[in-house]
């Protein structure tokens, strides 16, 4: 019996055509084989299913949680407040300053972005304006109008299919196997989870893949434009600049010099959007300090950042401690430094696109300190290169991140609140990568050395 299961387990990931990767296509794209596609045709299968589960589910505790609000019942009110960033963020670009009048400690040009998407809203935020709600609150009377409903489907639409389409060119994913793409991305828990919030996350994302997709382009301008857009990405949510190692890895010094200019003048133009200009910066910073030094926000398990699973374990040893605590301070800006500092070098210096992906992906959800479940949707990229060099893989890698993408991606997985499992294994993923790369090195280093010995 185990030596029959072993044997399907071997034959689903591909020993009997464990040949290398088919060579890339003239423009640089690779062309399915048996192997990786049964392996995406699988994710698609695995996401389908247990997103349906996943829906009927919600469903039926939507209809529940609502019951239970009219009979008094308010320990479902974060349910309710699903739509939370998206009516928030939309209230926020309709203010004078958000900073001054409200409390953001969003960047301005990821408020700046929804404001298209809240005019449409303009009049029924009008009626509230004068209320002092909390944010489920707003959202709960929010989502009852119409205009609620265009404002968000249009948010998803555009967003869905800006993403689709851009990581099917990045990725060569052509016909019918877009079509299989689109129900992953759209079906998989963090992009679920990014619609249900409705965080301007999925705007760094597009800009993103844009920059991955146009960076080697042969046209100049395209070239320009594709450093535009990281800047842009990361004036949005400021990890995804972490990217940039690929244009440092190319040693493109210059371009990565005009990507840190267009980012600040992004940042810093982007305050003049709204009333009083820089002089929103000092409230912005503010708000966003006691975002990010929360000690709830550091315990609570929806955090995947590696401070906060840091602070939990301190907790348990030592509940006493705090967030301002010396020792939870010094122990959380090292783990932080040497993470981001041994990312850097073996993103740079790598030779295999897939660990350069992980390891960008590992940082931008672990390093920022308050770290939310949507930020998973960078995953798509590390993703797709994966699908992409499939055979190229040991056996035990393969198994390895499948088991860790579905992990990622499974829908169930969010109902708990509780994203532990999800941290440990991007911590895990972004450990091996790591640990892959200096061995990588070491080889060379070795090799070299007996080649002048």
């Amino acid at each position: 019996m185990l030596e029959k299961a072993k044997k399907q387990l071997l034959s689903f990931f591909g020993k009997e055509d464990a040949a290398p990767t088919p060579p890339l296509s003239d423009d640089g794209k690779i062309v399915f084989n048996a192997s990786n596609r049964r392996i995406f045709d699988s994710f698609f299968k695995i996401i389908s299913f247990t997103t349906f589960f996943a829906t009927v589910a919600v469903i039926l505790y939507y209809v529940y949680a609502y019951a239970s609000l009219y009979n008094g019942v308010s320990k479902f009110d974060w349910l309710l407040g699903i739509f939370s960033d998206f009516v928030v963020i939309m209230d926020f670009s309709l203010e004078e300053s958000p900073y001054v009048v409200g409390d953001s400690s969003y960047p301005p040009i990821a408020i700046a972005i929804l404001y298209p998407f809240a005019l449409i809203c303009k009049d029924v935020f009008a009626m509230y304006r004068s209320s002092e709600l909390t944010a489920d609150e707003l959202t709960a009377e929010i989502i009852v109008y119409p205009q609620f409903w265009i404002a968000i489907i249009l948010f998803f639409l555009i967003c869905s299919i800006l993403v689709i389409l851009l990581t099917s060119r990045l990725f060569g994913i052509r016909g019918k196997d877009t079509f299989t793409l689109g129900s992953i991305i759209l079906l998989s828990a963090p992009f679920v989870f990014t619609v249900m919030r409705g965080n301007t996350i999925y705007f760094a994302l597009i800009f993103l893949v844009a920059f991955l997709l146009l960076r080697r382009s042969e046209n100049p301008v395209l070239r320009e434009i594709s450093y535009f857009c990281l800047a842009m990405a990361g004036a949005i949510k400021i990890y995804p600049l972490f990217f940039g190692v690929f244009l440092l890895k190319d040693k493109k010094i210059l371009a990565s010099i005009r990507v840190a200019i267009y980012f600040v003048a992004i940042f810093w133009l982007s305050f003049f959007f709204f009333k009083n200009g820089l002089d929103n910066v000092t409230p912005f910073l503010e708000h966003l300090g006691d975002f990010a030094s929360s000690e709830d926000r550091l315990l609570g398990t929806n955090n995947i950042s590696i401070s906060a699973q840091l602070y939990k374990l301190l907790h348990l040893i030592v509940p006493s401690i705090s967030d301002t605590s010396a020792i939870y301070k010094v122990l959380s800006m090292a783990l932080m430094v040497v993470t981001f500092l041994l990312s850097t070098y073996t993103a740079i210096v790598t030779k295999k696109d897939l660990s350069r992906y992980i390891i960008c992906f590992g940082v931008v959800t672990l390093i920022p300190t308050i770290s939310y479940f949507y930020t998973i949707i960078f995953a798509v990229i590390p993703f797709l290169e994966y699908i992409r060099r499939f055979t190229e893989l040991s056996m035990k890698k393969r198994i390895y991140y499948f088991v860790s993408f579905n992990i990622l991606f499974i829908t169930p997985l969010v109902f708990g609140i509780n994203f532990i499992l999800q941290s440990v294994t991007i911590i895990t993923l972004l450990t091996v990568e790591l640990v892959t790369v200096f061995k990588e090195r070491k080889e060379i280093f070795y090799k070299n050395k007996n080649l002048n010995s």
